[in-house]
């Protein structure tokens, strides 16, 4: 990823963090005017969340140019964060706002190919009562179906999907990036897991 033109940080000789760094104190020392190490913060959340956006968005092109606000709004307002929250919570919902709104200048409601995220499979353990659905990527021939089913998901439960088993976030995390209660974040992800396994199950009984 380029660097942001919109960013002046000042370049050392020398790297001012190692990644064993904490977010937090990683912002400390942005905050104290130590910007270069900003840099370290992009390449650490760039890929996570170009992913996130991407697959709510559905749009590379789109995506990337999202992430480069996202970035740009961090920065900007990077003085008045608290350092007392969980930082990537707080940048998630900078990116999660962003696809959001974008979405609805857009009225779009597509949604990314269940395809294009198959190397993501062993991270959905969405367990229910019924098959899990981590199960289904072992299947060729239902591929098909969990990509339609996805795409008539509405976008509140795509969202707690994506947060949950692809960004491998908790409740906790969620409830902050969603603005929502961690018990309406566990009845969205619920209801979610019901509703593609009824999608998929419509699907088959048509066959």
């Amino acid at each position: 990823m380029k660097r942001l033109k919109y960013l002046d940080i000042k370049r050392e000789k020398k790297p001012l963090i190692e990644e064993e760094i904490s977010d937090s104190d990683a912002i400390k020392l942005v905050k104290e005017g130590k910007t270069d190490i900003f840099e370290k913060i992009i390449e650490r959340y760039q890929g996570k969340l170009f992913f996130y956006i991407f697959r709510l968005t559905g749009d590379r092109e789109e995506a990337r140019d999202l992430l480069q606000d996202v970035f740009i709004k961090a920065y900007r307002n990077i003085a008045s964060f608290d350092i007392e929250r969980k930082f990537s919570s707080w940048i998630y919902r900078i990116a999660h706002n962003e696809a959001i709104n974008y979405l609805k200048r857009k009225s779009l409601k597509r949604f990314i190919s269940w395809e294009d995220v198959s190397s993501a499979k062993d991270t959905m353990e969405m367990n229910s009562g019924e098959e899990s659905v981590s199960k289904l990527w072992e299947r060729k021939d239902e591929i098909k179906e969990v990509n339609v089913a996805v795409n008539k998901l509405p976008i509140k439960y795509k969202q707690v999907l994506l947060l949950k088993y692809f960004s491998d976030k908790s409740y906790e995390e969620i409830g902050e990036i969603l603005g929502k209660p961690v018990n309406t974040v566990g009845t969205l992800i619920s209801r979610a897991k019901k509703k593609l396994h009824k999608e998929i199950n419509n699907l088959n009984n048509k066959k």
